[in-house]
């Protein structure tokens, strides 16, 4: 069987093995796509955003393995999987009434996580676009996750992540008006 490989700029590389339609490697088909692709967290698109390829692999990430192809062949992508219900559950032949309950809560865990997605902007790393826990302000005067960008110095890139240029230093400083600001602004919700 062929295998496919992509790559992306935060070096994150995704290989997957393509199946010939065979319905006897069916099965392994669907372990491969589980296991082809990981969304990060989540939270990088909004569901109203993932598409069915997404949709799938939050399926399989969620031990609802079982739920793909009946997921794949009613095309079931973002807008569709945040409007599922008890009753369209049970029209897609989800008969399992555990299954079903288990998929519900799962969605329902899931819209809750995505809400704290209308969260200020600057309260979002520019690099995850994640609300940040550990804000630190780097060289560049920007602010950060402290884990993001930590990552990002190890690497090779010895620039910032906003403007490309060079970093004079890589000491990064706690910025905790931002983490009070942004626990307020949680408390609030």
């Amino acid at each position: 069987m062929p295998w496919i490989a992509t790559g992306s700029m935060d070096r994150t590389v995704n290989v997957w093995r393509i199946g010939d339609g065979d319905s006897r490697t069916a099965p392994e088909s669907r372990q491969t796509l589980c296991q082809g692709r990981k969304l990060p967290g989540h939270s990088r698109l909004l569901v109203a955003d993932w598409s069915e390829e997404d949709v799938q692999t939050w399926l399989c990430e969620e031990g609802l393995e079982e739920l793909v192809c009946n997921f794949k062949a009613n095309n079931i992508d973002g807008p569709e999987l945040s409007q599922l219900n008890k009753e369209t559950a049970a029209e897609l032949g989800i008969e399992s009434v555990g299954l079903r309950s288990r998929l519900l809560r799962k969605i329902e865990a899931l819209k809750s996580e995505q809400s704290g997605s209308e969260a200020p902007d600057e309260f979002l790393c520019p690099i995850t676009r994640e609300l940040m826990k550990d804000p630190v302000i780097a060289a560049d005067g920007y602010s950060y996750e402290r884990e993001s960008i930590e990552s990002w110095i190890r690497g090779k890139n010895k620039t910032s992540p906003m403007t490309n240029l060079p970093l004079q230093t890589t000491l990064l400083t706690p910025n905790r008006s931002l983490k009070m600001a942004i626990t307020r602004w949680k408390s609030s919700q």
